[in-house]
């Protein structure tokens, strides 16, 4: 006989009661994919869709719900059969003709990226809007070459890009053209998810709609991901799931009184006293420069590590910027930009300005001001990012040790987690500021949670909790 909390017993007895959408606010190790599977169950639809925005959520998926008629799909996947294209390429600094900065087409593709992951269906609206400047005029070009770019993937003289595709699911379904049915729709981390995937989601026919995740969890700003919990709140039933069967008590404790002293005095989350405890440690951080000197340290004391993301994509943008330096050809589309930065820095190179300083005072963002200060710090060890990689590629994999993002992290459980300086420097820094004052200081406070949240039985240098 299985036993549920009384959170749970509300979800198995109002869902299959009602129709329409509901959504689970599931904090950090409460349960939301076995109730899934157990809502599911219930049910027992002829024909159920479970989706999310990311692929691996996805896949792990299918082992849950084996045994019962429920698909495991990207959205992307949804598309590529809507779509059927022949090749699928980002569009890329390279594929815009026309003689423009480097800026600018990089203010180009991030116009046309955002209206693929917009809930927009009028192009000319949007990209008039998004092109406006601080005077209130329209840059008619900018928004001419938008409309041309998204135009040649329509009649295909241009591959298709992942997010062209999602919105041509969703222009095909708001105008009627297509039709997609299910009995059950089951949109995982729902408080992270594109608005585009948020329309698919409203547009398809299902007498009933699940969305599962955590406001509180909604840590993927910077890939343009939006909250269903906040979109949807006038049209959904919301239902929620506070006893974590993760976190021990102790950890759930220091955490909520965090919460609740510096974010929102009405949040919920009750630790176990049967924590996870499978061995596994987790040194958390927030930026792939920060895991590369992990790498360093472990490699330093001889002993292996396990990634979440491929090696080469972690060290791809530093070891990229030193090639550029040493005024070699870069291969990554999206850094190709480089070569052209080299080249600008060395017809007008001034005395005592390296490329590296030169990077830092030319293209502001945050990647690159990482990738460049990763760089300085191992040389002044006399550390070789190339040696580094390829001693990296050697190294013994221990599964019991892991090195990730916060970003990279979440959704997995860890007896021990370890928070890095970079996670505690940037609430500290808010804190000295005066606390919580605009969106991106809040989603650093989310990080947090989902960083600290991760642990079972240990929570380690979280010096942040006790602020």
């Amino acid at each position: 006989m299985k036993i549920y909390t009384p959170e749970q017993h509300d979800l198995l007895d109002w869902i299959p009661a009602n129709d329409g959408i509901v959504l689970i606010k599931a904090g950090a190790g409460t349960g939301k994919s076995f109730m899934s599977r157990e809502v599911t169950e219930v049910l027992q639809p002829k024909r159920a869709l479970y989706t999310a925005f990311n692929k691996a959520i996805v896949q792990e998926g299918i082992p849950r719900f084996k045994g019962l008629n429920i698909e495991c799909r990207t959205w992307h996947s949804l598309a590529y059969q809507a779509v059927k294209p022949k090749n699928i390429s980002d569009i890329s600094y390279k594929c815009i003709t026309e003689n423009l900065t480097y800026t600018k087409k990089a203010a180009l593709i991030k116009g046309i990226n955002d209206f693929y992951v917009s809930a927009s269906t009028d192009m000319w609206e949007f990209f008039e809007d998004y092109f406006r400047t601080p005077d209130d005029d329209v840059d008619e070009r900018m928004v001419e070459l938008a409309v041309k770019y998204v135009e040649k993937m329509v009649d295909k003289t241009l591959d298709p890009s992942f997010n062209f595709m999602l919105k041509y699911l969703h222009l095909l379904l708001s105008e009627g053209s297509i039709v997609l049915e299910y009995d059950l729709v089951i949109l995982d981390e729902i408080n992270d998810t594109t608005a585009v995937a948020l329309e698919i989601f409203k547009l398809i026919k299902a007498p009933k709609k699940i969305g599962l995740g955590e406001p509180n969890q909604a840590i993927y700003d910077f890939l343009n991901l939006v909250d269903g919990f906040e979109l949807l709140a006038d049209e959904a039933k919301i239902m929620k799931l506070t006893q974590s069967f993760r976190c021990s008590e102790i950890i759930a404790n220091k955490i909520t009184k965090f919460w609740h002293r510096n974010v929102d005095e009405e949040f919920e989350f009750v630790g176990t006293d049967e924590p996870v405890e499978n061995g596994k440690y987790l040194h958390c951080t927030s930026t792939n420069g920060k895991i590369i000197k992990e790498i360093n340290e472990r490699l330093s004391a001889g002993k292996g590590f396990e990634l979440l993301r491929d090696l080469k994509d972690i060290f791809a943008y530093p070891m990229a910027i030193m090639g550029a330096s040493r005024g070699k050809k870069v291969y990554q589309k999206q850094y190709k930009f480089l070569e052209d930065e080299y080249e600008a820095w060395d017809q007008t190179r001034q005395k005592g300005v390296s490329f590296l300083q030169y990077l830092l005072e030319h293209v502001d963002d945050q990647e690159t001001k990482t990738a460049v200060n990763l760089l300085v710090s191992l040389g002044r060890k006399g550390v070789n990012i190339f040696d580094l990689y390829k001693r990296a590629q050697d190294a013994p994999v221990d599964f019991n040790y892991t090195i990730a993002t916060v970003f990279t992290s979440k959704g997995l459980e860890f007896e021990t987690v370890y928070i890095d300086d970079d996670l505690n420097g940037r609430i500290e820094t808010i804190l000295a500021n005066g606390g919580i004052r605009t969106h991106e200081d809040l989603v650093a406070f989310r990080c947090y949670y989902v960083a600290c949240s991760r642990a079972g039985s240990n929570l380690m240098n979280a010096k942040a909790l006790s602020y």
